[in-house]
């Protein structure tokens, strides 16, 4: 019987409604032990199953001896999915084929049940996490129950923003007296429901276990027990002897065990359990294994051993589990204090749990073993082991802080490999990232402990040297990434190899060194290993699009394709996304540009990609600029990052607002900026980028100050494209930048050439964005410069950049195109004719407002608009233009 709980049930009835409308999500029920979590899911399954809704259950086992992946093992069976891939590859991966079989077997709905998610190993609670980030977008309703307070890995569960919350309390007094009428046959008086309930708390299964005992003995009265395990405790003596006795010691196997686990441990055949069976104090699943009712009934029989009993218990329990699952041999030996045996057994859980990419939980075992006393003479070794761990997990705190004490004690002892390896655990750590100091400096400090002895540590030491170098506090040109990679191929290991090939390519990121890049990528490539070789492809996808080879880039990313789809690795499928959302971009079809930047964040997240979010801001932004749609959405988000990131980032936020119309704040925050200019160092990834997007803010700024510094760092890369390492948009060519430099200084002949070859190169590389744009600032020359012809040429530059704005759906540049309609003439309206005039006469935006009565804000619209209009870029200009009209 099915007792209260409307309301909770209700809830979760409604939003299994919306999830299979389309709106998915995840509830997590908590309550405390026996509050009926379970019991209410077990009612919300049947429902759903009789409405025609796929259901399947998953339940986590207490205890350090259960398997990782357990329920979600459960759930893959019962679904009839692909099963797990544990045996090698990556994490990543996996969590990419489990998220994609849910949601294929989401079809028209689907309920996961995740029971006793309190007792759920690391790794199951790290592949919830990745579920539950995409449970909005599925018909998914995936109910979680647990004992509170949260495990800390759930918080990040209920963050999400389609996940709510549930928390069951005690039976009200009326529903404890159905419940008590409904067990007893009979209703109980008035004084006996209340001493029932302020026994029990209203804890449904205590006051279930009251009744039970009610029966039995017919008290009801001040004779019943005062807790929960002390009911257990006398419905269990009032089994026959060796029943109660069996019952007791088959709880050190946990709350599941086999009949044959149980007759090794209690010396009895299963049917001795009959008795509890009756009595509901365990019952036999359809698998055929046995299983206490309650994992309260479990914990209070277990509390009852003593110690001497427990440990010749888990001892005869290890020894039955002698070939079986090894986290379990591992638990039983550890509890039963056999101090060598544990040891070698939980090191071996650990190394199998990591080859079946469960780092968290091979992250635990190795900590279980570092508390065993055999642990002591490997300790240094075992920490670096679990770094490694906690490091494939995300942990990266945790595991740089075991590096550091593994590295101290290697240190103190003289050993210096493991300084070395505790050194190069961290892989991957960008230059601004605050753990990429402090491991340089154990860099440093391990290769001269190092010395000569180990060429391989050596060499990726070297790299790793190199790799967490600052870019910004060196003046380049560094030949640390050739010095490991000299030491590297000397040793013949692939992974040190491809370590200093990475670290070389740090190096080597300045435009200045594509072609090297693109030998590394060869060389890579020659490695072998399929890994390596996707390094290599990439690099040269990258170098083919900065020099705007469009032929050679296509046969490249046809041969990364063919990589990526072999290797099924969900990091480099994320990749060639969004290098499939940048070619759609720089082609003009933003649509398609916008899903697959919608997918790649999707694959980052669940792959835990910790780039992931900024990258897809990056496009998304972008994008924006490009169109001119989306501007007003995406300005909070580059703001936010700009506060928290690099100084220079702020140019970015400025090139946002300027493109939004608000000259004034952006011309601010570039006079902050432009004494700092030259502080970026040029062979920086980030260099061009920046100077390019300081080009463009300028030409909207109609700003001169810093312009021709600019102009001459840019001019050396003349005829490139512009497009920084990995997976991230195309920036067009870089003629593009110095013809609007040009323009902005008023150097016609320059402007002119820089503008025709950028048209150019923007066909080179089928671009018919950057076509439209460079067509715009041609007409922009021609209106401006008035040379014979100039106009003529003027007007059909102008109609083909409309044109190809409004065929592409980019209305920003199609708006500026229609404005200079009638340059010729006048494009002015009356309004904005009156403003041109007063800032011919030198009026300040206050003085316009005060003599047309208008407020400051309508004056600056005008001015943009009159900005526009006109194809210029300062008051100046407009003075100027309004002097040639011969007002």
């Amino acid at each position: 019987m099915f007792v209260g709980r409307e309301r909770e049930l209700a809830f979760l009835e409604e939003r299994l409604a919306e999830a299979l409308a389309g709106e998915g999500g995840v509830v997590l029920v908590e309550g405390d032990a026996g509050a009926g979590k379970t019991a209410l899911a077990h009612v919300l399954g049947r429902r759903a199953r009789a409405g025609g809704v796929r259901t399947a259950w998953g339940t986590c086992l207490e205890g350090e001896g259960a398997a990782p992946y357990r329920p979600w093992a459960q759930i893959v069976r019962t679904l009839r999915l692909p099963g797990l891939d544990l045996a090698g590859g990556s994490r990543p991966r996996l969590f990419d084929q489990v998220a994609e079989a849910v949601r294929d077997a989401a079809g028209s709905g689907l309920l996961l049940v995740l029971d006793d998610l309190h007792w759920a190993d690391p790794s199951s609670l790290a592949l919830l996490r990745v579920v539950a980030a995409e449970a909005a977008d599925m018909p998914l309703l995936l109910v979680g129950l647990y004992r509170g307070p949260e495990p800390p890995e759930l918080r990040a569960v209920l963050r999400e923003r389609a996940c709510s919350h549930i928390a069951l309390g005690g039976l009200s007094p009326g529903e404890v007296g159905r419940l008590a009428a409904w067990t007893l046959g009979r209703d109980l008086d008035e004084r006996a429901l209340a001493g029932l309930r302020d026994r029990s708390g209203g804890n449904p299964l205590f006051v279930l276990e009251l009744l039970k005992l009610i029966r039995v003995t017919g008290r009801a009265g001040g004779g019943l027990p005062q807790g929960v395990r002390e009911v257990i405790e006398e419905r269990t003596g009032r089994l026959g002897a060796p029943a109660a006795r069996a019952l007791r010691q088959a709880a050190v196997l946990g709350r599941e065990f086999s009949p044959e686990l149980f007759g090794a441990v209690t010396g009895e055949p299963p049917e001795v359990l009959d008795e509890a069976v009756a009595a509901g104090l365990v019952r036999l699943d359809d698998d055929g294994a046995i299983r206490f009712a309650h994992a309260l009934v479990q914990e209070a029989l277990y509390a009852r051993l003593g110690a001497d009993e427990r440990s010749r218990l888990h001892t005869l329990a290890a020894r039955a589990l002698q070939d079986g699952p090894i986290e379990s041999l591992a638990h039983h030996l550890r509890q039963a204090g056999e101090r060598e045996r544990a040891l070698e057994a939980t090191l071996e859980a650990a190394r199998q749990a990591a080859a079946r990419l469960a780092y968290e939980h091979a992250a635990v075992q190795y900590r279980a073993a570092l508390t065993l006393p055999g642990a002591a003479p490997r300790r240094a070794g075992l920490l670096v082991e679990l770094a490694r761990c906690e490091f494939r997990s995300g942990d990266v705190e945790e595991a740089w802080r075991h590096c550091r004490q593994a590295a101290d004690l290697s240190r103190a002892a003289g050993d210096a490999r493991t300084v070395a390896d505790a050194a190069t655990v961290p892989r991957g750590i960008q230059h601004f990232s605050p753990l990429a100091a402090q491991v340089h400096t154990l860099c440093r400090e391990a290769l001269d402990l190092l010395g000569d002895a180990d060429p391989v540590r050596r060499a990726r030491l070297l790299a790793q040297l190199a790799i967490t170098a600052d870019p910004w506090a060196t003046s380049g040109g560094s030949d640390l990434g050739e010095q490991a990679l000299a030491t590297a191929e000397g040793t013949g290991d692939a992974e040190a190899q491809l370590l200093a090939l990475q670290a070389r390519h740090t190096e080597l990121a300045n435009r200045r060194h594509v072609h090297e890049r693109l030998a590394l990528g060869e060389r890579a490539i020659r490695l072998g290993p399929p890994e390596c070789a996707l390094w290599g492809h990439s690099w040269r996808l990258d170098a083919f699009a900065e020099l705007g080879r469009r032929v050679e880039f296509d046969a490249e990313l046809a041969a990364f394709t063919h990589l990526v789809e072999r290797s099924g690795e969900p990091l480099w499928r994320w990749h060639r996304t969004l290098t499939l959302a940048g070619l759609a971009h720089l082609e003009g079809r933003f649509a398609e540009g916008r899903a697959r930047t919608a997918e790649a964040l999707t694959i980052g997240r669940r792959c835990g990609h910790e780039g992931a979010e900024f990258i897809d801001l990056v496009f998304v932004a972008h994008d924006a600029v490009l169109t001119g749609e989306g501007l007003a959405e995406v300005e909070p988000r580059v703001r936010r990052f700009t506060e928290q990131g690099p100084y220079f980032a702020r140019a970015w936020l400025a090139l946002v607002l300027a493109h939004l119309g608000r000259r004034d704040e952006a011309s601010r925050i570039w006079h902050e900026l432009a004494p700092h200019l030259t502080e970026v160092p040029e062979h920086t990834n980030e260099w061009l980028i920046i100077a390019v997007g300081n080009a463009e803010l300028l030409a909207l700024l109609g700003e001169t100050t810093g312009a021709p510094a600019l102009y001459a760092t840019l001019l050396p890369f003349a005829g490139g494209q512009v497009k920084a390492p990995s997976a991230t948009p195309w920036g067009g060519p870089v003629s593009l930048s110095l013809g609007r430099l040009a323009l902005l200084l008023e150097d016609w002949p320059a402007a002119e050439t820089h503008l025709r070859n950028a048209l150019a190169e923007s066909r080179a590389i089928g671009s018919p964005p950057y076509q439209a744009l460079t067509h715009l600032e041609l007409a922009v020359l021609g209106l401006r410069r008035r040379a014979p012809g100039d106009l003529r040429a003027a007007a059909a530059h102008r109609e083909h950049a409309h044109q190809e704005a409004e065929r592409l759906g980019m209305p920003s540049l199609a708006a500026r195109a229609g404005a200079l309609r009638g340059a010729d003439g006048s494009p002015l309206s009356n309004r904005e004719a009156q403003v041109a005039a007063l800032i011919a006469e030198g009026f300040t935006n206050r003085q316009i407002a005060t003599r047309l009565h208008l407020s400051e804000r309508t004056v600056e619209n005008h001015i943009s608009h009159i900005l526009d209009k006109l194809g210029v870029n300062n008051r100046a200009h407009i003075a100027a233009w309004h002097s040639s009209q011969g007002a």
